[in-house]
């Protein structure tokens, strides 16, 4: 079973980031991942990338030995507008 990830929006100020992760059914597990930083203040963006695959291998074992559950995703709330 194919899983994939997003991840929401950050900024550089952020410190953690939601990563929603879909498998091919459409169901969900989310996760709320830590953004590391370089000693300036940037984000290490290279170490990032590590990171996210290295969650992503973690979700697809802890799947395999039933351990992570999958989800509807939950929908976005009606008549509330965006800023």
């Amino acid at each position: 079973m194919a899983i994939t990830y997003t991840v929401a929006e950050y900024s550089e100020e952020d410190r953690t980031v939601e990563v929603t992760f879909e498998n091919s059914d459409g169901l969900v597990h989310k996760r709320t991942i830590n953004i590391p930083h370089n000693e300036d203040g940037t984000i290490d963006e290279e170490y990032f990338q590590e990171i996210l695959e290295g969650q992503l291998r973690g979700v697809e074992n802890k799947l395999r030995v039933g351990v992570v559950t999958f989800a509807e995703p939950t929908p976005p709330p009606v008549g509330i507008a965006s800023t």
